[in-house]
């Protein structure tokens, strides 16, 4: 685990804590979902006195940032910071003992006072719906030909939707049909049964949403579990028709039967 400072959330788990916690409240998780999930992950965090003291100092900090600290939680912390930083510390750095030793004692005081600016979650005045859902089957319209991708992935939270737009390497006139789509190429690695997708476009919901009037469901798939390899941030409809024809990469990446990935044609 890295440790970049003395700070509650300057560590790894520290951040993965903090995340857990105020990332995921954000999106609108219910505080007591939170709070359970974060408890169930205790063994896991505190393997041993060094790492305890950083689990419980922050679930507790993220907890008071959101301003729903109870009061058993609040008392686990205080009762660790009590007992001084761990020795540890001195293995990082000379000074880092005392330095901790001031984070620990503000964070006394934090958690003995109500947070009088916790984060609040916003409300989303609409619900906004996803374009596509996974296993969509596009056709691309370019400017003098049709590509095909599909969707492999979306993420959705009451503050976003991005998607995951896996292309293969069909290039034609014609709009696509399914029967082409699955005999065309894509650049994935295989083990097995297990895929990781080397082309992938990654969309927000807004600039996706430019490109609809460029964008027709021709089918939907069910695909076998994949990982994706490569997570490159779009924008435009230019971006996925170099993705398509990236000729330089072509003899790095290996390519496989696009049907490989499909476990079943669900609607054509």
């Amino acid at each position: 685990m890295a440790i970049d400072g003395v700070k509650i959330i300057d560590s790894d788990d520290g951040h993965d804590i903090y995340n857990a916690i105020v990332e995921r409240y954000k999106d609108g998780i219910s505080v007591d979902t939170i709070i359970s999930d974060i408890l169930s992950e205790e063994e896991n965090f505190c393997t041993d006195e060094f790492y305890t003291e950083i689990y419980w100092t922050a679930v507790a900090y993220s907890l008071w940032k959101i301003g729903h600290l109870s009061t058993d939680i609040k008392q686990k912390a205080l009762d660790i910071i009590a007992q001084g930083p761990n020795e540890f510390w001195l293995e990082i750095d000379d000074k880092a003992l005392k330095q901790r030793q001031k984070v620990l004692d503000k964070l006394a005081v934090q958690l003995q006072s109500e947070n009088p600016k916790p984060i609040k979650v916003r409300k989303s005045k609409t619900k906004r719906v996803p374009y596509f859902k996974v296993g969509d089957v596009l056709a691309v319209k370019f400017e003098n030909e049709y590509g095909a991708i599909f969707v492999s992935d979306v993420d959705q939270s009451p503050r976003k939707i991005e998607y995951h737009l896996a292309c293969t390497r069909l290039l034609q006139e014609e709009k696509p049909t399914m029967e082409q789509f699955l005999n065309s190429k894509i650049a994935c690695r295989k083990d097995n049964t297990n895929f990781g997708i080397d082309t992938d476009c990654w969309f927000n919901h807004k600039d996706l949403g430019l490109l609809l009037d460029n964008l027709e469901i021709i089918g939907t798939v069910e695909l076998y579990p994949c990982k994706l390899w490569t997570l490159a941030p779009r924008r435009t409809l230019e971006d996925i028709y170099e993705e398509i024809t990236d000729e330089p990469r072509i003899g790095k990446l290996r390519l496989i039967d696009t049907y490989e990935l499909v476990k079943e044609v669900v609607q054509e």
